[in-house]
């Protein structure tokens, strides 16, 4: 019976060790820098480790735009949605409307998803992180105005914007958010955060600027700089 315990006891504790490198292992994949962000500023590579705030962001982002939960974002994914904004808004084919919307998608998709710059491209969630991160932290934009002109902002705003009175009414945020089939119960609160000045309405200033903050901010998590939710709440870790 002794031998028995002291085997037992021998036994417990080898798979202890075990569970604590098997925990130590995790600890450092999930600390791991990738390659491509070891040149970056320290705040940068915080935001490209695995399970970062950051990444926890863009993985929204990800989601709603693989409208097919393939992982890969493709043309098709966006051309869903830009069929979902003309069964919601009643677009007509070959109308105005309906042509400003497929042209407004497709300039973001090819400038800012695609790997190809054309309708033929594809994008990962690791190459979105790589890529808006990279951009982020090598930024040629120093405020606000210098982002409307070097980025789609101006465009996604447009597009949320039906009417073209330069604000985006709690109709056209529900509009908006149907057409990318985000989570009803989470609606409300981004409108709240995105209407700043709590007037009932986003404005085409706050949209920019809590796309430039959303982008610019390496951080979501308590302690840092707050960043707005857009596309979704950002769970916590």
């Amino acid at each position: 019976m002794q031998h028995m315990a002291a085997a037992f006891r021998r036994g417990l504790i080898a798979s202890q060790h075990v569970a604590w490198q098997q925990q130590q292992l995790a600890g450092l994949a999930t600390s791991a820098i990738p390659e491509w962000a070891s040149s970056l500023p320290s705040a940068w590579q915080d935001a490209a480790k695995p399970g970062s705030s950051y990444r926890r962001k863009m993985k929204i982002h990800f989601n709603v735009c693989d409208y097919d939960k393939d992982g890969v974002v493709r043309w098709g994914d966006i051309k869903q949605i830009v069929d979902n904004y003309a069964k919601i808004r009643n677009l007509k084919p070959g109308s105005a409307e309906l042509r400003k919307c497929q042209d407004g998608h497709e300039f973001v998709f090819t400038k800012f998803w695609s790997d190809t710059g054309d309708l033929k491209g594809t994008s990962t969630e690791e190459k979105l992180v790589r890529n808006i991160i990279t951009a982020a932290a090598n930024a040629p934009w120093k405020n606000v105005e210098e982002f409307v002109t070097m980025t789609p902002v101006k465009i996604c705003f447009d597009m949320v914007d039906a009417d073209g009175d330069g604000f985006i009414t709690a109709k056209e945020f529900k509009e908006f958010w149907d057409a990318h089939q985000l989570k009803p119960a989470e609606m409300k609160q981004v409108y709240n955060e995105l209407d700043g000045d709590k007037d009932g309405t986003i404005s085409r200033q706050e949209y920019y600027e809590a796309f430039y903050n959303w982008l610019n901010t390496p951080h979501c998590d308590a302690g840092h700089k707050a960043t707005p939710n857009i596309w979704g709440i950002v769970p916590p870790k």
